[in-house]
């Protein structure tokens, strides 16, 4: 059975910092900018943005045809509680659907590549959803501030309408030790830096690589783009050297200097950029490489690929949808680094109580319903039981629409800690015909929205509480038309 890549969609947050900017503050140097997510993004609500366009790039639909969604991280956001059934609740999945989480190292999103490669296989499912995302938090003044970077990418696998076929996967894994994090460190530690470089990825990513080509018996010249896991630009730069990779089959892999060290998205980022510019009759190699493990994995473009391009949103365009952070204040604010002593204001319904639980799902769906007697859409659905216009009690459910215009707006200067002014609260008219109500973001004084102005509805963290995020739709100018 062929099992391959039926779509795939990524998120890179808007904002990059130069790492000038970076090394300015701690007397260091380092060229390239990073990718930064926003004050009210986290690696949920990325990874939530990069499922979105995965699903609408395959072309399913993911109310009854997603049947897993695995996701690979070292950002968590809990050791206990899972945050998937938020972005299962974005999809629309199906309560039937198959949740695993991996993490402990940057390649986590490749073991969970081939669980999801497994499960397809063996039949057990025709269409499985692979994230990877990260947000990782870094130490002021660390190697990794000064190279990490944010972002999301999601990989649908399947058996129908395959646009890159998987055709071998290879894994090569010893007891190295080179990063690590404990229960009780907020950062990343390192033994040092070259030894994590020579004899952890280097070492592994070569060893692999080798693995796969006496599995295929083929060599590096067979493979028209290379992928690499991409923690810093020398490093790539080595191991491309050692396998002898030509700047060729490098050429749309390679985005550390643009959105920085993606961690569990960097090698499957890699190939979203590569799946772009990608042919029929391509052959793409990916290899991954985190805590003494690399997994080198060889596909084929198929002859589908080129019918689902107008569906896609590549990299390219989120690469030149970029608003630059002018100063490293700003920057320490965005990533938590700064944070101003200030008591948050406690929401009137706990994230954890039975209320929010209720109501949070159908918000993040969008899911509203429709009066039979006078056609009303009334929302949410869970408090509306009688129809606000005519006073109907039968319904038919609906799905609101994402995309609309801004019908009008305020923006508030004085908000209540977390959030921060100028703050926009925004009525949109969507293109359904529907009206919202929905805080602004993206927009960050009254130059960035005008009346008539498209926007988007996306999911954002609005506030949290107890350790527990919540999350809602927010609108945000349309970035990627």
């Amino acid at each position: 059975m062929v099992v391959g890549v039926t779509g795939y969609g990524i998120y890179i947050p808007k904002y990059r910092i130069e790492r000038s900017i970076i090394g300015k503050a701690w007397s260091g140097r380092s060229r390239g900018q990073n990718a930064v997510a926003g004050m009210d993004e986290d690696v949920i609500t990325m990874a939530a943005e990069a499922a979105l366009n995965a699903v609408t790039h395959a072309d399913i639909d993911s109310t009854c045809d997603l049947e897993t969604l695995y996701f690979g991280t070292s950002s968590a956001l809990d050791f206990e509680r899972s945050s998937l059934g938020v972005i299962g609740e974005v999809l629309r999945a199906s309560d039937e659907i198959d949740y695993a989480e991996f993490s402990a190292s940057p390649r986590a999103s490749f073991a969970a590549l081939k669980a999801c490669q497994d499960a397809a296989a063996s039949g057990r499912i025709t269409n499985g959803l692979v994230i990877g995302a990260e947000q990782r938090a870094t130490a002021a003044g660390s190697q990794e501030e000064m190279n990490c970077g944010d972002g999301a990418v999601a990989i649908m696998l399947g058996t129908n309408n395959v646009i890159a076929e998987i055709d071998e996967v290879y894994s090569y894994t010893t007891n190295f030790v080179d990063r690590w994090r404990d229960a009780d460190s907020d950062f990343v530690k390192e033994y040092e830096p070259r030894f994590t470089r020579d004899y952890g990825y280097k070492q592994h990513i070569i060893a692999a690589a080798g693995g796969l080509f006496a599995k295929l018996q083929c060599g590096i010249d067979d493979f028209d783009h290379v992928v690499l896991q991409q923690p810093n630009a020398s490093m790539v730069s080595g191991v491309a050297k050692a396998l002898n990779a030509n700047q060729d089959q490098l050429a749309h892999g390679g985005l550390i200097n643009e959105v920085g060290d993606l961690g569990a998205a960097s090698a499957l980022m890699g190939l979203a950029g590569v799946l772009d510019k990608a042919e029929p009759g391509d052959r793409i190699l990916v290899l991954s490489y985190g805590s003494g493990a690399s997994d080198a994995i060889a596909l084929s473009v198929t002859d589908a690929i080129a019918a689902k391009r107008d569906k896609l949103k590549p990299v390219s365009l989120y690469l030149k949808s970029s608003l630059q952070v002018e100063d490293y204040v700003a920057f320490a604010k965005m990533t938590g680094a700064l944070e101003k002593q200030n008591t948050p204001t406690q929401i009137g319904v706990p994230p954890t109580s039975s209320a929010l639980w209720r109501d949070g799902r159908e918000i993040r769906q969008l899911a509203a319903i429709k009066c039979k007697s006078c056609h009303y859409v009334n929302y949410p659905a869970t408090i509306r039981k009688i129809c606000v216009r005519c006073g109907g009690t039968e319904f038919d459910p609906i799905t609101l629409a994402r995309t609309g215009k801004v019908h009008t707006y305020c923006l508030s200067l004085y908000v209540p800690p977390p959030l921060v002014g100028p703050q926009a609260l925004i009525i949109g008219d969507l293109d359904d015909g529907n009206r919202y109500r929905a805080l602004g973001t993206e927009i960050n004084s009254s130059d960035d929205v005008e009346i008539d102005m498209k926007v988007e509805l996306v999911m954002r963290k609005i506030v949290t509480q107890d350790g527990v995020p919540v999350y809602g739709n927010v609108f945000r100018p349309i970035r990627i038309n």
